[in-house]
C-alpha cells in the first residue's frame, strides 16, 4: 500500500473539534474576565483585580495546554511537518465539509485572540496612565514640603524655636 494516496477525504478526529471548541469557550472566558478587569480597573477595586490575575493566569495555562494538544495531534497528522503544524495546513488535507469547518473554527479563534490582545492592551495602558497619574498627584503634594526641609544637615531644625532668645525683646 503506497502512502501517496489522496489525502483529500480525510477527516479530522472528535477529540480535534472537541480540543478547537473547548478552546474557543476558555477564549470567550478570558475576554469575559478582561472586560471584568477593565471595570476593576475603573472603580480601582484591588481585590478584584487580585482575584482577576488569578482566573487570567488559570485561562493563559489552560489555552497554551490546549495549544500545545492542539499541535500534537496536527503533528500527527501531517508528519512532513518541519516546526509547529497550524490549522491552516490541515485544510488542503479535508475534505471540503471539514476544511470549511475548521477554517470557521480557525477564523473564530484568530478574532478571539486579536480581541483578547486589544482589551490586554488597553487595560495595560490604563493601568499604567493610572499609576502614572498617582504618581504625579504624590509628586506635586509632597514636593511642597520637600522643597521647604526641616532639618539642616547638621540634624537640627531649620525652623525657629520659639524658645530662642530674639534680637528685639517680645515684651509690651
Amino acid at each position: 500500500m503506497q502512502h501517496t494516496e489522496t489525502t483529500e477525504q480525510n477527516s479530522l478526529p472528535a477529540k480535534f473539534y472537541e480540543t478547537l471548541e473547548q478552546e474557543v469557550l476558555l477564549s470567550q472566558d478570558m475576554l469575559a474576565i478582561l472586560n471584568e478587569e477593565q471595570k476593576s480597573l475603573v472603580s480601582m477595586d484591588m481585590q478584584g483585580l487580585i482575584r482577576l490575575s488569578a482566573k487570567k493566569e488559570n485561562r493563559l495555562s489552560r489555552l497554551q495546554a490546549l495549544d500545545s494538544l492542539l499541535a500534537e495531534m496536527a503533528g500527527k497528522l501531517i508528519p512532513e511537518a518541519t516546526g509547529p503544524a497550524k490549522l491552516s495546513s490541515l485544510v488542503p488535507l479535508l475534505n471540503q465539509e471539514e476544511g470549511e469547518k475548521l477554517g470557521q473554527y480557525r477564523k473564530q479563534l484568530t478574532g478571539l485572540r486579536e480581541e483578547i490582545l486589544s482589551r490586554n492592551q488597553i487595560n495595560s495602558t490604563f493601568a499604567e496612565d493610572v499609576k502614572t497619574y498617582l504618581n504625579d498627584a504624590i509628586t506635586l503634594i509632597t514636593r511642597g514640603i520637600a522643597d521647604r526641609p526641616m532639618y539642616g544637615l547638621t540634624g537640627r531644625s531649620t525652623k525657629p524655636s520659639l524658645n530662642q532668645p530674639a534680637l528685639l525683646s517680645r515684651e509690651v
